[in-house]
Order: C-alpha cells, then structure tokens, then sequence
C-alpha cells in the first residue's frame, strides 16, 4: 500500500551533515518531474570514509499513497480492480483536503462502477459533499440512499457525520434522531450520548414534545428524561425522586450512573435558594411605567414562592444602595434595569452578591460566575432569522429596514450572521418614512426598471404594448424590519410587485411588526407574513390560561408594557435555574419571553416563537 523511502541514521556526529544533504537533495528530486537538461561537468565525488566505531541503521520509512498514485495504479488495471483503486484514490483526495477531485471520483463511481463498489463509495461520497458544504446535493443524497444503503462497517460513520452535519446547521430535530440510531448501533457511547443530550437541549418544547409521544421507547425515555430536568431543575431531591422513577419505567436505557458525567452532575449542582430577592427598578424615573411592569410579572411569578421579596428604588446611590443590601441580608438581586446603571454595578469588584442584571452585557464588563445578564435582545431575532435562512438554502435574501436605531441593531446582526453562513454581506435597502416605501420597494425588486423599458418599446412601436413589469428573479426572501403600521402597507405591496410569472417572495418580520390587538382585523394584508414573536404575545400552548387570567388584571395595558411583564415573571424563574444551565449552557428554560439557554459569557439567550398570518388566523407553525 505505501512506497518505501530508505534513509540511513548514521549513530556518529561525523557522518551526519553528509547524510542530511544527501537526504535533501533526494527528497527534491522526487518532488518534481524531471527535466531536460544539458549535462553538467560534475566534480569527483568523495565518499564520506565511514569509520568503524560508526555504527549504520537502515530504517524504511513509509509515506501514504496520494489520490494521484492510485489513479496511476488504476491506469495499469481493468474491471473492478479498477473501480477499487479509483474508490481508494477517491479517499485519499478526500483526506489530503483535494474535495473537487474526490467528489469527481465519486460520482462517476455512483453512476458506472459495479454494486459493491458502489456501495463502499457511498461514505466517501457522502463524506465528500459534507466536506464541499454542498447542501442542495446532500439533501439529494439523504432521499436517495437510507441506513440500509450503506455497509455495515460503515453505517456508524455515516451517521455521525449525518449528525455532526445536522448539527452544525442548528436542526436539533433532526440530529436528534439521528444520534437516536447511532447509539442503536453503538448503545455503550458515552461521547455520542453526550452530543444526543446536547441536541435534546435545543429543542423546541413543541419538538421535545412530539419526541415524548413518539412510539419508540427509547426516544420517549430520552425525551422525558430532558422534560424533568427543565421541570425539577434547581430542586435537587425532586430530580433525584423523578430519575429514579424514570430508570424503572425505562431499564433499559442507561442508569444514571452509566449516563454522559454532565447529565450526572446536573443532578448534584447546588441551585441558587435565595431566601431574600431584591430588585433593583427605576421607580422614580421617566421609566417607571416600565418598572411597574417588570415588578408585576416578578410577583406574579412568585406567588406561590418561599423567598422574601424586596424592591427598591434603583436610582439610589450606590453607597446606600449596597449598605441597603447588606443590612437586608440579601442573597440574590434582580437588576437593575437602565444600562447606565447595569455597568456601573456590574463594574464593581466588590460586588459580590449574585445578580441577574435586566439588560445587555457590554465590552466594558468582565466575565464574572455570578453575573448573569437578561434582556429582550433584538439581536437575538435577527440572529434566529439568519439561522432559518441557512436552514432553508437561500441564496439571495433582501433585508428591507427602516430607519431607526433598532433595525440597524437588527440589519447589523444578520449582516454579521448572513456574512458568515453565505461568505457576503446581504443586499440592504433602508426607507425613512411612507412616501420613501414605494420607490424602495420598486428599487428592491427592480420593477422601475422593467416599467422603464415597456415605455421606451412602447415609443419605439408607435403605440402602447400591453406588458407585465418583471420583478428580479433571482430573490430568495425578504426580512422585513418595519413597524405594524410600516408592515401593513408594505406586504400588499411587495405582493403585487412581484411578477405574476413568478412564486410569491416569501416574506418574513420580526416582532415590531407584530400586533397583538391587530391580529384579526390584518389578516387579509399580512396573508403568508412570517415573523418571530415571545410566546406571550401569541399566548400558545399552557400559556393560554394564564394570559386570560392576565387580561383580566390588566385588560388595556400597552403592548410595550406587556412584553416587561413576560421579562420580570421569566427574570424570577430563572434565578433558581441558572447554575445549572451555567454547567449545562444547551439546558433551556421555557419561559413567557422565549425558550431561553445560558451563554458562556453568562447572557440569557432566546429562542422565538414563530408566528404566521393566514386566512385562518395567526398560526404558530413548528418550522416556518
């Protein structure tokens, strides 16, 4: 299999400066393909005199045929020893980084080499076209050929490369079961239970909850077993009761001894049990409808709750403000809210009590354990859009904004996410107000022009020619950052602009064009609209109770205000489950703002819901 290189190891000082020029100009001449040349005169040589306390070793060095030796070995052979050596060049392309040559290879193998050959070619193949990133082929791939396509030395590979694929592509429902059925193979893995945990952690409650029903037992135990971490997570015992009830309704997946070492140590971290909270809002401020909001949603969330709560007007001094806490014995603070005072806190080296502070974490703050930071970030949505549009394989998506401190924040974020996924910036159109939202539409699309040139052929005929305006064709979606009253006259818009010849331009938003109150009045404008919205706001799932309770209370409270109320009541449960998803950042919790998973830098990160206008009312599709 591999060509042979001698070198002499010469055991004496004296000799060595001989053999390693030796060496190099032997290596030299093996890396090119000789040349003609005049000869040249040489010198005699003189042979290095070996002395006889010189001991000599002859050692064989072995180097790994390249894809181009075996295809010159192929080039000597006929039939299936062919086909062999073509599959062996295939591979070897592939691990010295050569993906074109190699997928070359394969597809022709696919398509003319004998059944077993075939066969054996289906890993490099697939492994080639992961390498390539080649996502519209691997999902041809996938339909193509199933488990049972593969040889059984090779399916286990197979399907951790399927899942690591799937995985970098953030579809965890699909990884899922993927690792599901390589630990079918291989159940005594601890490495693939562990990147199976990891997967069951960033799911959707809708997706954990489809796996809990699923008909497999072991895709139920898997599942329920993620389901009473979230709910016991921070109550040590209960977990403890609930895993040991579990073993015995599932024997025979794995003991919770012989499960990855994070899954164990969750169930031994020490959650944080504050018996004093105090929270920190800015009562006295222009802000104070605000933090009348938040404070609603932290005693709505603790109603039922042991630990003592105190609230306190933020915009004390600091000074005062510490000796406050002190005297109070407090163990954990929620807050503050305004970002002036978050870094001025978070800032401080003697600041010792755990905090969860209500907005951003900035470049000026250092990582601290005990430091955590919860907002309603707008960067979290553009970051989840962009993630969808990789999902989806668009090309050639159009960012349509308005004007204003928020959409940059947002275009900056997904210009940043697009850059990355796709290698360039995505094409940016910003408009200032409604008289701005025409021309920019007819600019994105390019209709201005097609309407340009029918009148100039109609000029050139004499007289008027019927003709659509063609729009772009090559626009893949557009993500919409407007408000609800901006959205409403730019959807019908963008839908009639678009040319009759082609499918409509998916179009999708994010929550500033949503509109609780309006959703049943737009339904007919924002048809097929799309946008990523809090579970709150579209009051699904066992929510639904408790936002008619809400309602209730609070029948005319502002939209804005809501929204605070959802921040403050997730901002308390999170406290008693953070040092766990500190230990385990995939564990999330499903709260009123999103599903929310911890960061290593100790920022809370959501996960939207996904909403979507039809003419059967607002939908809330599992995959958009």
């Amino acid at each position: 299999m591999f060509p042979s290189l001698y070198l002499c190891i010469v055991k004496s000082s004296k000799l060595k400066p001989f053999i390693l020029l030796g060496s190099a100009i032997a290596l030299a001449s093996c890396s090119s393909a000789p040349q003609q040349v005049a000869p040249v005169k040489r010198a005699p040589e003189v042979q290095p005199i070996i002395e006889a306390e010189d001991e000599v070793e002859i050692v064989k060095i072995e180097r790994p045929l390249s894809g181009a030796d075996f295809i010159e070995q192929a080039g000597q052979q006929q039939g299936s020893e062919q086909q062999w050596q073509l599959l062996e060049a295939a591979k070897a392309h592939l691990q010295q980084g050569e993906i074109e040559q190699a997928l070359a290879i394969s597809r022709v193998l696919a398509q003319q080499a004998a059944p077993d050959v075939q066969q054996a070619n289906l890993l490099p193949f697939f492994q080639g076209l992961i390498a390539a990133d080649d996502h519209e082929d691997i999902e041809k791939f996938s339909s193509q050929y199933s488990l049972t396509s593969f040889r059984d030395e090779d399916k286990a590979t197979y399907l951790q490369s399927l899942a690591q694929y799937q995985s970098s592509r953030r579809e965890p429902d699909k990884a899922v079961k993927t690792y599901l059925q390589l630990l079918a193979l291989q159940p005594e893995q601890s490495a693939f239970q562990s990147a199976l945990w990891q997967q069951l952690g960033m799911l959707t409650p809708d997706q954990l909850e489809n796996l809990r029903q699923s008909s497999d037992p072991t895709t139920q135990g898997w599942a329920q077993l993620l389901q009473l971490h979230q709910q016991h997570l921070g109550n040590t015992p209960a977990l403890t009761q609930a895993i040991s009830d579990w073993q015995q309704q599932y024997p025979n997946l794995p003991s919770l001894q012989q499960l990855p070492a994070e899954i164990q140590q969750l169930s031994a971290v020490d959650a944080f049990s504050p018996k004093t909270i105090a929270v920190l809002l800015p009562f006295s401020s222009n802000f104070r409808q605000h933090a009348e909001a938040i404070q609603q949603g932290i005693l709505a969330a603790s109603a039922n709750q042991q630990a003592r709560l105190i609230f306190i007007d933020s915009q004390t001094d600091t000074a005062a403000l510490q000796q406050q806490l002190t005297a109070e014995q407090v163990d954990f603070v929620i807050g503050p809210l305004l970002r002036e005072q978050v870094d001025a806190i978070s800032q401080q080296a003697d600041w010792t009590i755990p905090t969860l502070f209500l907005n951003g974490k900035t470049d000026l703050v250092q990582q601290s354990a005990d430091k955590f930071y919860f907002s309603l970030s707008v960067e979290d949505e553009a970051h989840q859009m962009a993630m969808l549009f990789k999902q989806k394989n668009y090309k050639q998506p159009v960012l349509m904004a308005s004007r204003n401190p928020l959409s940059q924040r947002m275009a900056e974020q997904f210009g940043r996410d697009w850059k990355q996924i796709a290698g360039k910036e995505p094409e940016v159109y910003w408009f200032a107000d409604q008289a701005g939202m025409e021309s920019t539409i007819k600019q994105l699309l390019e209709t201005a022009a097609s309407e340009q040139r029918i009148r100039e052929i109609s000029q050139l005929a004499g007289e008027g020619v019927k003709a659509e305006p063609h729009s772009r064709q090559d626009i893949d979606a557009i993500y919409l950052l407007a408000d609800p009253s901006q959205t409403r006259l730019l959807k019908p818009y963008i839908d009639v602009s678009v040319a009759p010849t082609k499918t409509t331009v998916p179009v999708y938003a994010s929550s500033r064009s949503h509109q609780k109150s309006a959703e049943f009045t737009d339904r007919r404008d924002l048809q097929g609209l799309t946008f990523t919205e809090m579970p709150w706001m579209l009051s699904t799932g066992q929510q639904q109770e408790f936002r008619q309770q809400f309602e209730q209370l609070f029948p005319q409270q502002d939209e804005t205000l809501q929204r605070l109320f959802a921040m403050g009541y997730d901002s308390y449960h999170l406290i008693f489950r953070l040092k766990q998803q500190q230990q385990f950042p995939a564990l999330r919790y499903q709260g009123l703002t999103g599903n929310l998973a911890l960061s290593t830098g100790g920022q809370v990160q959501r996960q939207l819901t996904w909403g979507k206008y039809s003419k059967d009312g607002l939908l809330t599709p599992r995959t958009p």
